[in-house]
């Protein structure tokens, strides 16, 4: 890579963020908020979103994102890991970011940050702020990358904090109880403002971080509630003082992510009218999440559930699995998502080129120490769809790499695919 920056591409950007820093992850917030006081962007839009958690962040932050839309606001999303591109993390108003605005956002946090280091997280997340900040939407929902306490997005001025769910999941950073990781999660809080939790009975340091903050606490089944009934989704919660309940006779995404969606916008007075929450629910899809691509009689089911958390979700929604694909990462519980994941017939590995990626042998043994028989075992992903049944329900899942490599693979051969 070489020649002026102001002429580089998204990808010698890319290969650039990934070179300057000597670490992947490195957790703390003074080099990154001192590079974002120069570049005035700790307060990117009108109204600032934080959205952490386990599981459920990115279908949470999209609801977020669609009921604002919905009102005719002009909103900004940033998430991470992408699926197919990197311009995917960040969006305004429905559409990627493009490369020249991408680039040029690299160009502003490269001549900002002088000698400070950044990881490629840091800088890309400063990337997304300072473009917010120059476009000024009416509203950002800006996604927790791992934990809160010390991930970058945390640096922000935010008006609500909402924690999805806590689950063990990345302990080398975050702890190796759900104690320890709900008060990581849980100090995205903010003094004076709200914070709300998705999870049912979560451990007692999330409402004791959150009060410690000086923040307003609103957590799942106390506050507000998420039933499945005969004919749908039944959300009760809370505006203004006046509980209301909202039936859902429809939705594709988890149950309790819509429940603290409308809870958390509800307590801000941003919801739209009861018809528009409805409807916005109803039509909402999110890539990566319980998506289903059709091929005459296989179904391939495509998720990033990478924790047992996730992988229960999954077997309330499919009632037989012919053959799982899997491909995890080698800090993950692979024991626990597989004995939480609905049993398949056939149990197909994949390696995982990138940092951290287990190979498919590796991850092999360890779903057969579990009792569970793995019939192939591939190095690539074009390899091992070659091997799955011709017939039946092929799940995908295991990690946000596996997702692409496959989701990249099939939409090749079907066209366009779609997520219920």
């Amino acid at each position: 890579m070489t020649g002026n920056t102001l002429d580089w591409s998204v990808d010698e950007w890319l290969a650039y963020l990934e070179a300057i820093h000597p670490v992947e992850i490195e957790l703390g917030l003074a080099r990154v908020s001192s590079v974002a006081e120069k570049l005035g962007c700790l307060r990117p839009a009108g109204r600032v979103i934080l959205v952490g958690g386990t599981n459920g962040k990115g279908t949470t932050s999209a609801l977020l994102a669609a009921l604002l839309r919905a009102q005719g606001m002009s909103v900004g999303i940033y998430n991470s890991p992408h699926i197919h591109r990197y311009n995917e993390r960040v969006t305004l108003d429905g559409k990627f970011i493009s490369d020249s605005d991408l680039c040029r956002s690299f160009q502003a946090v490269e001549d900002a940050r002088g000698d400070t280091s950044l990881t490629y997280f840091e800088f890309g997340t400063l990337a997304a702020l300072w473009h917010f900040s120059q476009t000024a939407p009416d509203a950002v929902v800006l996604e927790i990358g791992l934990g809160g306490r010390l991930d970058a997005v945390n640096i922000v001025d935010a008006d609500l904090s909402v924690v999805t769910s806590i689950g063990l999941d990345h302990q080398a950073w975050l702890g190796d109880t759900t104690e320890q990781i709900a008060y990581e999660k849980c100090s995205i809080a903010r003094p004076g403002r709200w914070l709300v939790c998705g999870q049912q009975t979560p451990p007692a340091t999330a409402a004791e971080t959150v009060s410690a903050i000086g923040g307003l606490w609103c957590c799942r089944d106390s506050d507000f509630t998420a039933d499945l009934r005969d004919e749908g989704l039944e959300v009760s919660y809370r505006v203004s003082g006046v509980d209301k309940t909202l039936k859902f006779p429809e939705y594709s995404i988890p149950h309790h992510n819509v429940a603290t969606a409308v809870q958390a916008l509800g307590l801000m007075g941003w919801l739209p009218q009861d018809d528009v929450i409805v409807q916005t629910v109803a039509a909402l899809r999110v890539p990566g999440r319980w998506q289903v691509v059709g091929q005459n009689e296989r179904t391939y089911v495509l998720d990033v559930a990478h924790n047992p958390q996730a992988a229960a979700y999954l077997r309330h929604h499919v009632d037989r699995v012919d053959c799982l694909v899997l491909g995890m990462l080698s800090d993950k519980d692979v024991a626990g998502v597989i004995e939480a994941l609905p049993e398949p017939d056939r149990i197909i590995t994949v390696t995982l080129d990138t940092w951290r990626g287990l190979s498919a042998d590796a991850l092999a043994e360890r779903i057969e120490l579990t009792g569970r028989v793995v019939a192939d075992r591939f190095d690539n992903m074009e390899d091992a769809l070659t091997a799955v049944p011709e017939e039946g329900v092929i799940l995908i899942a295991g990690s946000f790499y596996t997702v692409e490599a496959a989701g990249e693979l099939i939409t090749a051969r079907e066209g366009t695919w779609n997520s219920i």
